[in-house]
């Protein structure tokens, strides 16, 4: 008896019965295995990106919002910490490297950033998929640009200088206009220059040598900086992280753009004041400086430091909790769905009986039959689980792409021991499903079914 041969046919016999059953299972197995691997590569992704530095500075609010503001581009800054605050930390004992952010422009939708040099060399990016990290980030295309936290200081002193002397003027002569700000700086040429992400270079088509307005606000749909030509210098090579969404300039060109001069009211250190900082990437020594670093910004009133990692896990143990109940209604629908093998099957069971009263005058045993049918299932079982995972790689692929776009974060699941060992207990599930109607094929009595048909 060729038993192979013989479950194949059998399940040729009900295309349609055999089609449903098996995409019955494979949208649960489907469901199961999406919302996994999503899960287990975001969180990768994400824990990845916010490796880009060890503790964040900010405005005192939530420390999520920062975290996804700073290093995600996602959502509104909570405000702006004070100058004097950078040079105090960056001068702390076990600071190894920090950069200063200023954020709030964009072009065509994506984030413009400030930042010193040292975003370049200093930054580590985890090579994907090993535990070393690469120093520095790479170029396609150009190199970065050279603005050291040397230039900034200068230019903020400048600017500060000028500032008090135009306002003594003012004082002195009543009615004089002058705006707060001078874009005659002597580095203003070389302050415009920028790197670009390798996305937005690839969805906005800057390239080296290009020229681009920076719009005020990160809307997209606001007043461009006449005033600011800026020239791409460098682009960045894909990272799968934010970096690839985002436009770095010195952030010294933030200080002497138009429209980012202190204003009435604002007061100068508190949380609106724009010759503040959005924020502060840092690299600390491990253990006793990163925790006394942590703990004695968390003790000021006008900032906060936070560890990027912790938050990304916060993030996702919430996040968790959705993952779970979405597993646990996979594993409902691949009940019912064995179930609905379970039935298929045994509704055939009565037409069949003269087969296995043949089949056992042939010589076949009641075990072999009993395995057919248990075959039956369980090939069902595979079939609609082996599709089940081709449907959850496409399904994480789409999802992937669309989280890629959205925050710059790779989402990349790749089949892998989990799926195989859940390809194996949907398999075993089924063959088990199997037997009840294998038992009725068991119990066949080849005289009785014989006399019955004939």
């Amino acid at each position: 008896m060729n038993a192979p041969r013989i479950v194949l046919r059998n399940l040729k016999r009900r295309p349609l019965a055999t089609m449903l059953t098996t995409m019955s299972v494979s949208l649960g197995v489907a469901l199961f295995a999406a919302v996994g691997n999503l899960r287990e590569a975001s969180e990768s992704g994400f824990q990845r990106s916010a490796g880009l530095c060890d503790t964040l500075v900010g405005a005192k609010g939530s420390t999520l919002e920062l975290t996804l503001n700073a290093l995600y581009h996602m959502g509104q800054s909570q405000g702006n910490i004070p100058y004097s605050l950078y040079e105090e930390v960056r001068a702390t004992p076990g600071v190894l490297w920090s950069v200063p952010m200023a954020l709030g422009d964009s072009y065509r939708g994506y984030r413009i950033i400030g930042v010193t040099d040292d975003l370049f060399g200093r930054v580590h990016l985890s090579a994907a998929g090993r535990e070393e990290a690469q120093e520095g980030l790479t170029f396609a295309e150009g190199k970065g640009f050279v603005h050291t936290a040397g230039d900034f200081v200068h230019i903020k002193e400048d600017l500060a200088a000028q500032e008090a002397e135009e306002a003594e003027e003012e004082a002195e002569e009543e009615g004089n206009d002058h705006s707060g700000h001078h874009h005659a700086h002597n580095h203003d040429a070389e302050l415009f220059q920028a790197v670009v992400g390798a996305r937005v270079a690839e969805e906005t088509g800057l390239r080296l040598g290009a020229e681009f307005f920076p719009s005020h606000g990160v809307s997209g749909v606001s007043e461009e900086h006449d005033d600011a030509p800026a020239t791409v210098v460098g682009i960045l090579e894909p990272t799968g992280t934010p970096l690839d969404r985002a436009i770095y300039l010195p952030i010294g060109a933030y200080y002497v753009m138009d429209g980012h001069e202190p204003q009435e009211g604002m007061v100068e250190g508190g949380a609106r004041d724009p010759r503040g900082l959005s924020a502060v990437m840092l690299g600390t020594k491990a253990g006793f400086y990163r925790a006394g670093i942590y703990r004695n910004l968390n003790d000021r009133l006008d900032a906060m430091a936070v560890y990027p990692s912790v938050e990304v896990r916060k993030l996702f143990e919430i996040v968790g909790t959705g993952d779970l109940v979405l597993r646990w209604i996979s594993v409902l629908v691949v009940v019912v769905a064995l179930l609905g093998v379970m039935v298929a099957i045994y509704n055939t069971m009565g037409a069949r009986r003269k087969e296995f009263a043949i089949l056992r005058a042939l010589g076949a045993r009641r075990r072999s039959l009993l395995g057919l049918v248990v075959s039956e299932s369980a090939l069902l079982g595979f079939f609609g689980g082996l599709l089940g995972l081709l449907l959850a790689g496409i399904l994480v692929m789409l999802v992937g792409e669309q989280v890629r776009a959205l925050t710059g974060v790779a989402v990349e699941a790749w089949p892998g021991l989990p799926e195989l060992w859940l390809l194996l207990a949907v398999t075993v599930a089924a063959a088990f499903a199997g037997l009840v109607p294998a038992m009725a094929a068991y119990r066949t009595e080849t005289a009785h079914a014989l006399a019955s048909q004939s």
